[in-house]
């Protein structure tokens, strides 16, 4: 019940949710999601229910499980972009893909340099190259 205009906060018992969170799976890496899926979906989610990377940021640990859990608290806390958040976790939970040399050599800047920076030093450590 409102009062006072305050929207009502009461957790919702089958979901152990507050009411105005979008429902959502969490992201497990050991049973097969892939991230870049899982975070287009959480996206859509947070779209569809109105919530802003602020949000996102403060709420997304609640939605991650196992290794990706762990991999938050120990390397993303003091991540303030949320962009900048997805392309670390990202980053750690792609599957490794064959790249050579040339791949490393030829990749070139397009429109994003965070990305650019990230896919590059993502094949440099798949190269064993030291940074």
């Amino acid at each position: 019940m409102e009062t006072n205009n305050q929207p009502n906060l009461a957790v919702n018992s089958n979901t152990n949710q507050i009411p105005s969170e979008p429902f959502l799976i969490a992201f497990d890496p050991e049973n097969g999601m892939r991230l870049e899926a899982w975070l287009e979906y959480f996206n859509n989610a947070c779209k569809i229910s109105n919530k802003e990377n602020d949000w996102k940021m403060l709420n997304i640990s609640k939605y991650l499980k196992g290794s990706a859990l762990t991999h938050y608290i120990n390397s993303c806390l003091n991540i303030s972009n949320f962009d900048d958040l997805c392309n670390i976790l990202i980053e750690n939970f792609l599957k490794p893909n064959i790249v050579n040399l040339s791949d490393f050599s030829q990749h070139q800047l397009r429109n994003n340099l965070d990305q650019y920076f990230h896919q590059k030093l993502n094949y440099g450590r798949q190269l064993v190259l030291s940074p």
